[in-house]
């Protein structure tokens, strides 16, 4: 299905197609046409796979100085991790969307989307990309969102006891969710740290983000 998909980088042309995409992938999570435009002045890499004038998914972006294994200046809520200024030298792209609409779900595009992305890094000459990874098993699926995931009562306490006590569970505590498990199994990224309250509208996580990190240059 993804064949006749083209990446491409989005510019200010696009923004209304990528509000679509955002409503079609996160619900009322997504960001609109004033949100992205912003990220764009930003300086915020955007990649889309179209299938003629559609988007059919994106990953966004921002090129930062920033070190991810530093937690005491790590952004603490989506809203500051998703609109940071571009700065150099690029040590870490922070990625803060990958989004695809539900009927290319299943499809490579999503693999696509992050080789396109960590060659954008090690051309800029970046060490980490990062994520905010999603954790919708803490608390399941939510009728206004188009998760299909159901709450996991032994991945909760995993994340509740992280949280209380600072210590990193085991990866395979970890991976019990089924999009921790894709990223890990996809990029074998090393899992830095718990963001609670990153994203408090995201009941699905239960405000939770697992940030986690992978090195470009391997």
């Amino acid at each position: 299905m993804t064949k006749n998909i083209r990446l491409h980088l989005v510019s200010e042309d696009a923004v209304p197609l990528m509000a679509e995409l955002e409503t079609a992938a996160w619900g009322p999570l997504g960001a609109g046409p004033d949100i992205i435009r912003n990220r764009l002045s930003l300086g915020h890499t955007m990649i889309a796979g179209s299938v003629g004038s559609l988007i059919a998914g994106a990953i966004c972006f921002v090129e930062t100085s920033q070190d991810p294994h530093d937690t005491t200046n790590f952004p603490k809520t989506f809203a500051a991790y998703s609109s940071m200024a571009k700065s150099q030298p690029p040590l870490s792209l922070y990625v803060y969307n990958l989004g695809v609409r539900p009927e290319f779900r299943g499809t490579d595009l999503v693999r696509r989307l992050l080789s396109e992305m960590i060659a954008h890094g090690r051309r800029a000459g970046a060490r980490w990309a990062v994520g905010d990874g999603r954790c919708p098993s803490y608390a399941g699926a939510q009728d206004d969102t188009p998760d299909k995931v159901v709450m996991d009562q032994g991945f909760r306490e995993t994340i509740d006891e992280w949280h209380r006590t600072g210590v990193i569970p085991p990866v395979n505590s970890i991976t019990r969710d089924p999009l921790l498990r894709f990223y890990h199994r996809t990029l074998n990224c090393e899992f830095l740290h718990l963001a609670p309250d990153f994203l408090p509208e995201d009941a699905s996580s239960g405000g939770y983000r697992v940030i986690f990190a992978v090195d470009v240059t391997r």
